[in-house]
């Protein structure tokens, strides 16, 4: 009988062990300041590393899957006003970025170096 129980003890603690998961998802931002904004917002209780490259627009995140989920996650960034592979940005929170930060759909080229948050202008 003990025998038993240790079994089912082992296998049930199996389906309950957290899984760091570690992913790449397209964000859509478009310079440092986005880098900056995504990055702390991604500092978050489940999420130990959290890396979003300007150039590729590549997001790099290791998450424990028992304390967050991919959804949080691509919420979370929505929320923040940027698009991933799987939802549309926030449109409120878009609107509220800085300009040079705005989709290239939504904004128009920097024309001021003043307006740009990174203080050159877009090509």
């Amino acid at each position: 009988m003990k025998q038993i129980f240790l079994a089912i003890l082992m296998i049930a603690t199996l389906g309950v062990t957290a899984k760091n998961i570690t992913k790449t998802i397209l964000v859509k931002g478009e310079c440092g300041e986005c880098k900056e904004k995504i990055e702390a917002a991604l500092d978050m209780p489940g999420v130990s590393f959290a890396e979003w490259n300007e150039e590729t627009k590549m997001l790099t995140i290791r998450f424990n899957d028992k304390k967050i989920t991919e959804d949080d996650i691509h919420n979370t960034i929505s929320n923040l006003g940027y698009a991933t592979d799987r939802l549309e940005a926030n449109k409120a929170s878009q609107a509220k970025l800085s300009k040079c930060c705005q989709p290239k759909e939504v904004k128009k080229a920097c024309d001021d170096k003043k307006s740009c948050c990174s203080g050159t202008k877009k090509q």
